[in-house]
């Protein structure tokens, strides 16, 4: 068994060769996580409810309104798109705040995006120098689509951390420990758990992963052993705990739907057009490849015969990442409707692979291209760093009307900072690029990664808040202004960034087709328009009260949006006309319009 494993994945690696029994007690370690924190865990309020992040707050407003933390609800009817491990988090962090405010919806992706530095860390000593660990998790936690995804209170976070401790810990007891019993109860509970998060990818990813990897290197009975059973059991009873008080709950049908994302996983594979299919085939990989900047830039090196010569004791290390991300990549490269960010639970494997590649690099000699690619990179990498300040005050003065006017909204002490941080990133990079000690090396990676995270938390962030769609103000307006006693319901499930900042219960109406029901008695409601879906058609005289955009920026034609009106009771004997689409609503304007129409 043993001889087989050592055989296919190169020279038998050896135990303690790079490994350090506590990591964590390593500066590079506790520099690391301080970038983390320092990059996710600032700025965390100052951009507004988003995407995703409502709907999943408002399941845990409701957990906690009815105390029932099994079913998720929107509106009070079963939400079945997925399992509530997210809204579960979201209610644990505002025990800490607490009130489910914005810092709680958003802290544990943010938690779950530093550990998972803390683990890619802790995991690339087994095979990495301290600098090539510290430059894996230093990679993956300025990786653009994290950047942007591992702040905000989706799922794909925690998603991440736990398949990735799954993966990354299963491989750790089967290759350095050899311990069947460690790899499969550890690494079947923490895909449970990513199960809880998103459903069956993060489970589906892992049983495919690992079988692939001990079929390459042909190490059967422990593909097959009995601890495998004991581990599939545990991965049952874990969600069992929820999924069974879940069906008895909801019904067999719902249950099912969770796991399936409502009956769409199979429409992601029917091809419609094959021109728009062929398109998407040939722009994904494209859009990975953003998504992994600016990191990307030394994969190549990867695909070198220099670069497998070099792989020296982290073999088993690289043919188990690379082939984690091969078995995954035609999972969402084929769905015509993928994104890459479906992709994000295994960038940590793409993350530890560049770590690899930049201790190998900075430890070769001198010569030819692909031993050189740190040092390039490191040159190119001063030369961005130096050019996005003046790029900066370019656009500053001379861009772009609406540019001009988004960077002009920042402090002239802000941009002074941020130039001052640049100029000292590209002299500690340029520093560090004598090989002599490992330490400056460190610095050198910690320099980029730390302006990366500058340049989003500082620039691109507030480029956001000074775009982004706010609409509290005119919601709250809009909940203080119905008469006292009066209710608002909803035809159709009304979107859900409109129910977050409405606080207050919304009845749901469903429709019957796509018509709202006639003899409701309520007199105020709302309803959604959204792309995609036809807009409810209202079978009785009623009168548009307000518009609210739900769009993530602001616009002066949103598509995503929800409208408010009153019924009128008698047909009005002059033409009704809309009233505040772009103001507050006042109770003397529906007092007002009330006695016009009524």
């Amino acid at each position: 068994m043993q001889s087989n494993h050592s055989a296919a994945s190169g020279a038998a690696p050896q135990p303690g060769a790079s490994f350090a029994a506590r990591p964590w007690r390593e500066l590079e370690f506790w520099l690391v996580v301080m970038l983390a924190v320092g990059i996710y865990g600032t700025r965390l309020t100052d951009l507004t409810i988003r995407g995703e992040e409502p709907r999943w707050a408002c399941v845990a407003q409701e957990m906690i309104a009815t105390g029932d933390y099994i079913v998720p609800r929107l509106q009070g009817a079963p939400f079945p798109d997925r399992p509530p491990l997210n809204s579960w988090a979201m209610i644990a962090a505002s025990r800490l705040t607490g009130q489910l405010n914005l810092a709680a919806v958003r802290l544990p992706g943010v938690l779950a995006t530093v550990l998972t530095v803390a683990l890619i860390y802790v995991y690339g000593r087994y095979y990495l120098s301290r600098g090539g660990a510290l430059a894996a998790a230093a990679a993956f936690a300025t990786l653009g689509q994290v950047l942007q995804l591992g702040r905000v209170a989706e799922s794909d976070a925690l998603l991440t951390l736990f398949l990735t401790a799954a993966l990354l810990g299963w491989h750790a007891a089967y290759d350095r420990r050899h311990d069947p019993r460690l790899a499969w109860l550890a690494g079947y509970s923490l895909a449970a758990l990513a199960a809880l998060c998103k459903g069956p990818q993060g489970p589906i990813y892992f049983v495919a992963i690992t079988a692939t990897y001990l079929a390459l290197v042909r190490d059967w009975r422990f593909l097959l052993c009995r601890w495998k059973l004991a581990g599939l059991a545990a991965f049952a009873a874990i969600v069992a705990l929820w999924q069974v008080p879940f069906a008895l709950a909801v019904g067999p049908e719902d249950a099912w739907r969770v796991w399936t994302e409502e009956g769409n996983l199979g429409s992601r594979f029917h091809v419609e057009s094959w021109s728009h299919a062929l398109a998407h085939w040939g722009e994904f990989p494209l859009e990975v490849f953003g998504a992994l900047l600016p990191w990307s830039f030394l994969l190549p090196v990867a695909a070198t015969r220099w670069f497998w010569q070099s792989t020296g004791t982290a073999r088993p290390m690289a043919v188990f990442v690379v082939t984690a991300f091969a078995v995954a990549f035609p999972t969402c490269w084929l769905p015509l409707e993928s994104r890459p960010r479906y992709l994000m639970a295994l960038f940590p494997c793409v993350a530890l692979l560049v770590g690899l590649i930049v201790q190998r690099s900075s430890e070769a000699e001198q010569i030819g291209w692909w031993r050189r690619s740190w040092d390039n990179y490191l040159a190119t990498g001063i030369a961005l760093v130096l050019a996005a300040p003046l790029a900066v005050w370019g656009i500053y003065w001379f861009g772009p009307a609406r540019l001009r006017e988004l960077l002009q909204s920042n402090s002239l002490l802000l941009l002074a900072c941020y130039t001052a941080a640049a100029l000292a990133a590209a002299g500690l990079a340029h520093w560090s690029r004598s090989r002599s000690l490992q330490w400056r090396q460190s610095l050198g990676m910690l320099s980029l990664a730390g302006f990366m995270g500058l340049s989003y938390t500082g620039i691109v962030v507030n480029v956001q808040v000074h775009t982004s769609n706010d609409p509290m103000a005119k919601v709250a307006s809009i909940r203080a202004a119905l008469p006292p006693g009066e209710r608002l319901v909803s035809f159709g499930r009304v979107h859900h960034l409109f129910a977050y900042y409405y606080q207050e219960p919304i009845e749901l109406n469903e429709l019957v087709g796509n018509v709202a029901p006639a003899e409701t008695d309520a007199q105020y409601f709302c309803f959604s328009v959204d792309p995609g879906f036809e807009t409810p058609a209202i079978p009785f005289a009623w009168q548009q009260l307000a518009e609210v955009s739900c769009e993530r920026a602001q616009s002066d034609n949103p598509r995503a949006k929800v409208v408010v009106g009153r019924r009128i009771t008698e047909v009005a004997r002059r033409p009704l006309r809309p009233v505040l689409m772009d103001a507050a609503v006042t109770p003397a304007a529906l007092q007002s319009t009330a006695g016009r129409n009524d």
